[in-house]
């Protein structure tokens, strides 16, 4: 009896290694984290929603990590980073915005959109790092607010909120230096704008190797969610995305991220979408989940942040990655319960960095980061 049990362990641990989708990982649940600190509470003494770390990035040995808030108009603020080597954290200058809430990597500069500047609503910005300074670039016409900023052929592209009559989308041709509208077309025609109180494009990107640009707009609920490509100078209707990506309130963007992984888009928006050509959405389901928070890339692989709120009301999370052939599938790596709920992750090698935040009340643990090591 013994003789064929080891026999078979041996047989399946040979067919784990000859088939790629079986694989042998472990769950760990109550991992052990440690707690990085709140980088933003010198500016923020009270647990505010400002404290937010909205996004977060690893980038060239620091940790950064995004905060603001736009509604309640409490900039100027400054961007915060970790030194990964010594663990000190440290902050840029004051910069004229209320809201970091995204990082995009463009051509190889890591960028952030301003999403609320402190100056006049003619021009928007968008700050750049070089050598530690982020310098400020106000250029976007008519970018009451920026809410993201991709590369595409050869061009740049910023999709802003505007006020009504404006176009959402602009586009520079010199490298960033200068932006000029682009048109956004439905049914043959140029999409008016005149005269609403929404004209928001929160997402640009890149999905097989065409861009689009997701567009909110109308009068009131329920609003106008539609996705437009870029086609021959302007971007055209794609599809209508009303009711096919829905969200749950995170932050104030409808998407919390999107990466595009093994020919597929996955969205998340609290929910956790996947497609191939961006009209059917198929739903990411995660045991004992509710929300889909964040989506980070690192060495070839796609995680998952997720939570739930338990009984007692502390939060369940858990960090899952991308597994095997199937689209849906993710395996659960670890879990821990924390009493607010994480917002943003950040992966670098076998550190995962999540950053925390009730966004809906004012919490002393608003703002703290915290770094988990699954080996």
């Amino acid at each position: 009896m013994r003789r064929r049990f080891a026999f078979c362990l041996f047989l399946f641990l040979c067919l784990c290694l000859l088939l790629p989708s079986c694989t042998l990982h472990r769950v760990i649940s109550d991992i052990p984290y440690t707690e990085l600190g709140i980088p933003s509470t010198v500016q923020y003494p009270t647990g505010i929603r400002a404290r937010s770390p909205w996004d977060m990035i690893v980038w060239d040995g620091y940790l950064y990590v995004g905060g603001g808030d736009f509604d309640a108009n409490t900039g100027p603020l400054g961007i915060y980073r970790m030194d990964l080597t010594t663990g000190n954290w440290e902050s840029s200058d004051l910069l004229p915005e209320e809201e970091f809430n995204r990082f995009c990597v463009l051509d190889g500069q890591l960028i952030v959109p301003g999403i609320d500047p402190k100056e006049d609503w003619d021009l928007g910005n968008y700050y750049v790092l070089n050598d530690g300074v982020w310098e400020q670039n106000r250029v976007l016409p008519n970018g009451v607010h920026a809410f993201d900023m991709v590369s595409y052929d050869g061009m740049i592209f910023a999709g802003l909120g505007v006020e009504s009559q404006y176009s959402p989308i602009v586009m520079s041709d010199d490298g960033g230096e200068t932006f000029s509208p682009v048109t956004i077309e439905k049914d043959g025609e140029t999409l008016d704008t005149t005269g609403l109180d929404i004209v928001r494009v929160y997402d640009l990107f890149v999905f097989g190797d065409r861009l689009y640009a997701s567009l909110l707009y109308g009068n009131g609920s329920p609003y106008a969610y539609e996705l437009y490509r870029y086609e021959n100078g302007r971007f055209v209707f794609n599809n209508d995305w009303s009711g096919k990506v829905k969200r749950k309130s995170i932050s104030y963007r409808l998407i919390c991220e999107k990466v595009e992984y093994n020919d597929r888009l996955y969205i998340a928006t609290g929910n956790l979408y996947v497609t191939t050509d961006l009209d059917e959405m198929t739903v990411v389901s995660f045991p004992y989940t509710e929300t889909v928070f964040d989506l980070a890339v690192d060495g070839g692989k796609l995680y998952a942040l997720c939570a739930r709120r338990q009984n007692d009301g502390t939060i369940r999370v858990s960090v899952w990655r991308k597994n095997g052939n199937d689209p849906t599938v993710f395996t659960q790596l670890f879990n821990f319960t924390y009493p607010v709920a994480p917002l943003s992750l950040a992966v670098k090698d076998d550190a995962f960095y999540i950053g925390m935040a009730s966004t809906g009340s004012e919490n002393d643990l608003n703002g703290m980061i915290l770094k988990i090591l699954y080996q």
